[in-house]
């Protein structure tokens, strides 16, 4: 199974959301991440995300016609071919009957609890909007000191060393970079990890170029990784906010979880807040849960423009936190509770009062160019 999901999915982890290890892929192919050990999941039912035009049962009804029941147990090495392809027939059924601009199946696990749930991301025709991002980059960049097959051997190792229990998914001290992944203390990674600390500052420039102009997804996305260890905060963030548009997911997931650490410790804002705004208007859950999570840092940090965040994404941040999966639903909550300044805990109808009422006694505002 390590096999087959290796050619459809990409790993887009959520960082300090939920206290847990979420790898959430989705098609298109994407690099391998390290080993995924082989284990049973339970299937903790599909989702749906996206649409003005349609209900969620009436889009989800193909899926659920395939899928086995919620609560199914999943031996992903064995059924997992099944179950990936009963996701494809959902996905053509419909798109032959009503017609997107983009529908993407992403599965998410939870290594804490071993579960595994599906959203189904869409973007209805007019909304095309949602997929305008920057041309895709034609150039070429040469890899400096060998700094993608550093971090590619860095991040495998930690994996393994995840995937064995031997690292904790909560354990992220101590941190030598603006952004680390798991176990960043363990003796085996502090070795792997040291031609990165003496390299990427020496070739920052290079790497900066890499992540914006370089034809290869792949080496943009591990561009955007690298430039964590760059020589200063505003720096880092400096790089990393073009990859926010990146024509690729993969690349723009990697900017904003890097982005969302270096704001966290940052004494004032470094990231434009219309870009984090046009974010969580993304078309994949990997776009809208790091924007939420960014926003949330944002917030806290500077909550005065709180009319035009929830005019802006007012709407989207209710659907996100009437998700069952979690990693949508609990950092537009973290979103809600820094503007609002209350807690109703996850009382969907409470929250929608909330921003209906904020909303109306703020004053009128020009019509957002995200809501075309």
């Amino acid at each position: 199974m390590a096999r087959r999901l290796s050619y459809l999915l990409s790993l887009v982890l959520l960082g300090g959301c939920a206290n847990q290890q979420a790898q959430t892929r989705a098609e298109p192919p994407p690099s391998a991440k390290g080993n995924q050990p082989s284990m049973v999941y339970r299937f903790e039912g599909i989702e749906l995300f996206g649409t003005r035009k349609y209900t969620r049962e009436e889009l989800l009804a193909p899926y659920l016609a395939a899928l086995p029941p919620a609560g199914t147990l999943l031996d992903m090495q064995k059924d997992g071919d099944a179950f990936i392809q009963a996701l494809a027939k959902g996905k053509e059924q419909i798109q032959s009957r009503h017609g997107f601009a983009l529908i993407r199946n992403s599965v998410t696990s939870y290594a804490k609890d071993m579960t595994l749930r599906v959203t189904v991301d869409v973007v209805d025709l007019g909304d095309e909007w949602r997929l305008e991002y920057a041309p895709a980059p034609t150039g070429s960049v040469a890899e400096p000191e060998g700094l993608l097959a550093a971090w590619s051997a860095y991040l495998t190792r930690m994996w393994q060393l995840v995937n064995s229990g031997v690292v904790s998914t909560e354990d992220t001290e101590p941190c030598r970079a603006f952004h680390c992944f798991y176990g960043p203390g363990h003796p085996e990674l502090m070795q792997l990890e040291a031609p990165l600390l003496a390299g990427v500052p020496k070739h920052f420039e290079t790497l900066v170029r890499m992540a914006h102009t370089d034809v290869d997804a792949e080496k943009r996305e591990q561009a955007a990784y690298l430039l964590a260890y760059g020589p200063s905060r505003d720096e880092v963030a400096r790089a990393l906010v073009p990859l926010m548009n990146d024509s690729n997911e993969a690349p723009r997931n990697a900017a904003m979880r890097v982005l969302w650490k270096v704001q966290e410790k940052a004494d004032r804002p470094l990231i434009p807040l219309e870009k984090v705004l046009r974010a969580i208007h993304g078309p994949l859950i990997s776009d809208r849960n790091k924007a939420a999570g960014l926003l949330a840092v944002l917030v806290t940090q500077d909550a005065s423009r709180r009319g035009d965040i929830l005019q802006e994404t007012g709407q989207v941040l209710l659907e996100m936190a009437t998700a069952k999966q979690v990693i949508e639903r609990k950092p537009a909550l973290d979103v809600l509770r820094a503007l609002s300044g209350k807690d109703f805990g996850e009382d969907a109808a409470s929250w929608r009062a909330w921003v209906q009422e904020t909303l109306a006694s703020e004053p009128p505002r020009a019509p957002s160019p995200n809501h075309r």
